[in-house]
């Protein structure tokens, strides 16, 4: 019996059956048909895995993204304390690195979870906001205010593109069962057509030890 498709196959491996089985209907004849027929759902599966791949990509480059955008905001972050702490050595008196991070820590920010860092850098701002006008610590604010930016749309990013690829996935899964069921279609139709014994030559088969063997053999 011709080895059929199953939902644990991969898509190259679907797509690997079809198109052998395809290539093997154009070359009998009465076979033509067959081979027409497994196009559209191959093409549609071609498709879908070239886009699941390609928002795999998109979500490898929205981390990566992430990631810098996390790394640029621990350095404005770490900039701010130690303006704070060469502001306060140079102006005795009330702490101003106290008031900007109250546990004297800029690790509690910088080693958060990254979901969270944003908004404790969003407290920080808003201590700055509170300075009084004209302080020389004010320069960081834009600085500041734009790396928490960048990094939630980063993340923002990220999670959308973490739905791009499930979304894909599911697609090209559907793909894969259509092209199974048209698969399996041909071979019952095959079996109308030329018998069982004849049918099956139509689809490819698995290779056995011998037959890897003699092919090790004629690529030496």
């Amino acid at each position: 019996m011709a080895k059929m498709l199953y939902d644990k196959m991969s898509s190259v491996v679907h797509l690997s059956y079809a198109n052998r089985h395809a290539r093997l209907c154009k070359r009998t004849k009465g076979a033509e048909g067959l081979s027409d027929a497994i196009q559209a759902p191959m093409i549609n599966l071609k498709g879908k895995c070239e886009n699941r791949l390609r928002y795999e990509e998109d979500k490898s480059a929205a981390y990566d993204d992430m990631q810098l955008s996390d790394a640029l905001l621990d350095d404005v972050i770490r900039n701010l304390s130690d303006g704070a702490k060469q502001y306060d050595r140079a102006n005795p008196g009330r702490s101003v690195h106290t008031v900007l991070f109250p546990d004297g820590k800029t690790t509690s920010i910088t080693q958060a979870s990254l979901i969270n860092e944003p908004n404790l850098a969003m407290q920080v701002l808003q201590r700055i906001k509170s300075l009084p006008e004209g302080h020389e610590l004010l320069e960081y604010e834009t600085a500041l205010e734009n790396a928490i930016d960048a990094c939630r749309a980063s993340i923002s990013s990220y999670q959308n593109s973490i739905t791009d690829v499930k979304t894909a996935i599911a697609e090209e899964e559907m793909a894969q069962a259509d092209l199974r069921k048209q698969y399996e279609f041909n071979y019952l139709d095959a079996i109308k057509m030329f018998g069982k014994n004849y049918a099956n030559r139509l689809f490819p088969k698995a290779s056995s030890k011998k037959q890897e063997i003699i092919t090790e053999v004629l690529e030496e």
